[in-house]
C-alpha cells in the first residue's frame, strides 16, 4: 500500500487543487467592494422578485429599470409575457418613450431562446456589452423543464448557480422573477413557489405582496448583501416608490401608538410618567401601547430605564 504523506502545507494541498489559498491571502486580496445597482436594494448578482399574479411585478421591474438607467445604467429586460402593445404602454405610462439604454426583448413577439440555450444566449449578450442589470420575466420561460418526477432541490442547485456566477463574472444584477402560492404564511418567504434551493442560490430575494393600507405594497427583502428588511412600496397609477419602511407605515395607521412613538423619539430615556403627564392619555392605555410597540420591536427598554426608538443604521451591514 503506497503511503500518502498528510498534507501539512498549502503547496501540498495546491499540488492536488491550485485554487487553494489560506486566510491571510485571501485578507490581503485587492478586492472591490459590492456594486449596488440599486443603493441597498439591489447589488450586483442573483436575485429573486416573486409574488402573487397581477401584483404589479411586471411594472416594478419597469420602474427599478428606469432608476438604474436614470443612474446612469444600461439595462436588459426580458418581457417573456408581454406584447410589444403592452410594454410600450407600460413605458409611455412611466416616461421612458425617449430612453436609450433600456433593451428589451417581447416573448409574444417572437422566440428569444429555448429554454435550453437562455443561458448561453444571455452570456453572450453580456460578452458583447456591459449592462447592469437583466430583468427576465419569468424563471419558468428561462430555466429548462424540470424532468418529470425531478427533485425540485436538485433542480434548482443545477440550474441557478451558473446564473450567480454570470452575474458575479459581469458585475451585474440578473433578476429573475417568479410566483408565489396563494396560501399566506407568516414568513413570506416561504410562500416562494419550488424548494428553498431558490432561496439558497440566489443574492438577492425579494417578495412583494399586498398591503392592507390603501394602495401600498410591502416589500420583504433578504439576501447575502442586504438586511432582513421590509419596504414600504406606494402606487401612484402605474409608479411603484419606496417610502421608507413597511413597519413605520403601519405604525402611521395608528395615531396613538405613532404619538408615543414619535414622542419617545423626541425624548429618549423617557418614562411612562413623562409620556402619559405630556401627551395627557390614560395610564394603562400608555402601558397597553408601550408593551405593543416593544412586541413590534419599535422601541426598546422597560420602566426602569426608560425607552427608547429602535435605530436602524444607514449600513446595509446593520
Amino acid at each position: 500500500m503506497t503511503y500518502h504523506e498528510p498534507f501539512g502545507t498549502v503547496a501540498s494541498l495546491r499540488d492536488v487543487c491550485p485554487s487553494v489559498m489560506t486566510a491571510a491571502e485571501l485578507v490581503s486580496l485587492e478586492i472591490p467592494e459590492v456594486k449596488w445597482v440599486i443603493p441597498k436594494l439591489l447589488p450586483a448578482g442573483l436575485a429573486l422578485l416573486a409574488g402573487p399574479p397581477k401584483v404589479g411585478k411586471s411594472y416594478l421591474q419597469v420602474k427599478l429599470g428606469k432608476d438604474i438607467i436614470n443612474g446612469g445604467g444600461k439595462v436588459f429586460y426580458y418581457a417573456g409575457e408581454d406584447s410589444y402593445y403592452l410594454l410600450r404602454t407600460r413605458l409611455k405610462q412611466l416616461g421612458m418613450e425617449g430612453c436609450k439604454d433600456f433593451f428589451f426583448h417581447c416573448g409574444r413577439e417572437g422566440l428569444f431562446a429555448k429554454p435550453n440555450e437562455f443561458y448561453d444566449k444571455i452570456s453572450s449578450m453580456l460578452n458583447a456589452v456591459q449592462l447592469d442589470a437583466i430583468f427576465l420575466d419569468n424563471m419558468e420561460l428561462v430555466l429548462p423543464p424540470k424532468a418529470r418526477g425531478g427533485d425540485d432541490y436538485a433542480y434548482y442547485y443545477q440550474q441557478l448557480p451558473q446564473w450567480a456566477s454570470l452575474a458575479s463574472k459581469h458585475n451585474c444584477a440578473i433578476v429573475m422573477t417568479h410566483h408565489t402560492r396563494k396560501e399566506t404564511t407568516d414568513n413570506p418567504f416561504d410562500a416562494i413557489l419550488g424548494s428553498q434551493a431558490i432561496m439558497g442560490t440566489s443574492d438577492t430575494v425579494m417578495v412583494m405582496k399586498k398591503a392592507k393600507r390603501d394602495q401600498e405594497y410591502d416589500l420583504h427583502v433578504t439576501g447575502k448583501y442586504v438586511p432582513d428588511e421590509t419596504f414600504n412600496l406606494v402606487r401612484n397609477g402605474v409608479e411603484f416608490e419606496i417610502e421608507g419602511l413597511a413597519k413605520d407605515a403601519q405604525l402611521r395607521m395608528n395615531p396613538t401608538q405613532n404619538e408615543i412613538y414619535q414622542f419617545i423619539a423626541a425624548n429618549p430615556d423617557c418614562h411612562q410618567k413623562t409620556i402619559v403627564n405630556a401627551l395627557t392619555l390614560d395610564k394603562g392605555n400608555v402601558s397597553r401601547d408601550i408593551g405593543k410597540l416593544i412586541t413590534a420591536e419599535y422601541i426598546s427598554g422597560d420602566a426602569v430605564r426608560g425607552y427608547v426608538v429602535r435605530r436602524y443604521g444607514d449600513n446595509p451591514d446593520n
